[in-house]
């Protein structure tokens, strides 16, 4: 859909099925977007008195992992354009004992300056971009020089049997747990149609590429999963 119209309907999206997003998430992976998580964790290399941005944080949970690695001397933005899912986001910080910031805002317009996070973190959202190229160039904006981006997305299984499969379940299953947990399909067949029409992880690493950046990209849990890590170069 043209971009002016695409950042409403994800918004509205988004704010629909906020309350049962974490359980979606959980139930729609199996529990293996914890572990996803924690990996993209590593590849990121927070370290004590970072400043780290979350992007698209939803529910924080990529957030609150950085805040517990940058600890209190560091700085972790969660930032998201639905305030919705930002009233959870904060709610499970202050349930876990961590703290993070939080701030509702669109990361095609970052309200900061050049070159001012260590390390920027998405997880499952630059597919949900009105503008990808936009998106990924104000983010690379914000992150220093030298600074690490790591990108958790959906992927595409080179195996032509578990990609049929990952398909049909994206258009069955999935849409089935996400009308039970909220009595609407429409968010799930959006969701599902995302990832069918994202682009592929090769044209994906050579925009991060096209913008100043070493990219390193890495399939997870046979290829459903996309994990990339861009470090933004010195004289980018």
């Amino acid at each position: 859909m043209p971009p002016e119209e695409k950042r409403p309907f994800v918004q509205d999206l988004f704010t629909r099925i906020a309350p049962r997003y974490d359980l979606f998430n959980r139930l729609a992976s199996c529990g293996m977007d914890a572990g996803w998580r924690r990996e993209a964790m590593k590849q990121g290399a927070i370290q004590p008195g970072m400043r780290v941005l979350d992007l698209c944080t939803g529910t924080g949970d990529l957030a609150l992992l950085a805040a517990k690695q940058a600890g209190r001397a560091g700085l972790v933005v969660g930032a998201d354009m639905t305030a919705a899912m930002l009233v959870y986001a904060e709610q499970k910080g202050r349930g876990r004992g961590q703290t993070a910031s939080w701030l509702c805002g669109d990361a095609l317009c970052l309200p900061f300056a050049d070159g001012q996070f260590d390390c920027i973190t998405i997880g499952f959202s630059t597919r949900n971009f009105a503008d990808l190229n936009s998106g990924l160039r104000e983010i690379v904006r914000v992150l220093k020089r030298g600074g690490r981006l790591v990108i958790l997305e959906t992927g595409r299984p080179s195996n032509p049997i578990v990609r049929m499969g990952y398909h049909f379940f994206l258009n069955t299953g999935a849409r089935l747990i996400g009308w039970a947990l909220t009595g609407e399909a429409w968010p799930f067949t959006y969701l599902a149609r995302s990832v069918e029409q994202f682009v592929t992880p090769e044209v994906f690493t050579e925009r991060l590429r096209s913008l100043g950046t070493d990219v390193r990209f890495r399939p997870l849990s046979g290829g459903l999963v996309s994990l990339f890590v861009a470090t933004k170069q010195e004289m980018a």
